[in-house]
């Protein structure tokens, strides 16, 4: 396992990191397959993470950009330079699963915690391409995800739940807001606030 904390004081911190991850991302591996949640509390992060490519162009040829859910339109990614067939908006496990096809690997999924604890498509069956995938970065905010927060880091590694398969994965960043980490220990906040870690 290789979960690390991210802690930043509010969602404009979070989302200039988040948004900051996605381009280094494109830049770094021009063919990269992501899938992003298409979730309101991320509308920020996707709209800096467009202001960034703007501002430091990046090559968008060879990405594959696929939704996961449907709650936020996916409008912002048009104005990125993404060809028509490789920007996947439908928000469906069969939509990632026809991007794949038998040889390709999501690169990176950025997805939310939800209140409930839900990751990614909600179905444990329809989440292993997002659990197999290189890199997972995980996004808390606001109050009401602080006992899924606190689930999460304390739950148990082998248990096939999302949160014990998040633990399983070798890399994963779990970025938060303080009141997403509100019920965590004082002195876990304290290591991993974005000042430190």
């Amino acid at each position: 396992m290789a979960m690390n904390f991210k802690i930043y004081k509010d969602n404009e911190l979070l989302s200039i990191y988040a948004a900051d991850i996605l381009r280094k991302q494109v830049h770094n591996n021009p063919t990269s397959v992501m899938a992003v949640e298409l979730d309101e509390s991320l509308e920020w992060t996707y709209e800096k993470f467009v202001g960034e490519v703007k501002q430091h162009p990046a090559d968008f040829s060879q990405v594959y950009l696929v939704g996961v859910g449907s709650e936020l339109s996916a409008d912002v990614f048009k104005k990125l330079d993404i060809p028509e067939n490789q920007l996947r908006t439908e928000g469906t496990p069969e939509a990632l699963k026809d991007v794949l096809g038998s040889k390709k690997r999501v690169n990176l999924a950025l997805l939310t915690i939800g209140t409930d604890g839900k990751i990614g498509y909600g179905d444990s069956g329809s989440n292993d391409a997002l659990f197999d995938s290189k890199e997972m970065i995980l996004v808390a905010t606001g109050r009401d995800k602080a006992k899924a927060v606190r689930e999460l880091y304390n739950a148990k590694e082998n248990d096939e739940e999302a949160f014990g398969r998040v633990k399983q994965h070798r890399m994963v960043t779990v970025v938060l807001d303080n009141e997403a980490a509100s019920e965590l220990d004082p002195d876990i906040v304290e290591y991993y606030t974005s000042e430190f870690a």
